[in-house]
């Protein structure tokens, strides 16, 4: 029902901002997942999944696996790559009048 009231301005019809819904979750609990189900409409939905490869290769460097092997010295810098590369999905642009994301920069702790 909320869905009928949002007018085209909202949609990102005709050029205007996106309508921008966020996939959050657990680790391993599926977003990923659900995400793919509308590759189907992606001709109409922008689809923006974590961008993982990117944390795994970071100027050539793994500060995914780093963070992990030594939380103590490696989870500020990784946080802080982290916290970019979601900044930049969000200010990701599209024509697409509705834009999927697996989760919000503001989830990351």
């Amino acid at each position: 029902m909320a869905a009928a009231s949002i007018g085209p301005e909202r949609l990102g019809v005709a050029g205007k901002k996106p309508f921008t819904v966020f996939i959050e979750g657990n680790i391993g609990s599926g977003k990923t997942t659900f995400l793919n189900h509308f590759e189907k409409f992606k001709d109409r939905v922008c689809l923006l999944t974590e961008p993982v490869e990117k944390w795994r290769d970071c100027g050539g460097v793994n500060l995914l696996d780093l963070m992990y092997k030594e939380p103590h010295r490696w989870a500020m810098p990784f946080q802080t790559y982290v916290t970019l590369t979601m900044l930049n999905m969000h200010t990701h642009q599209t024509e697409k009048s509705v834009k999927l994301m697996e989760r919000s920069m503001f989830s990351a702790r």
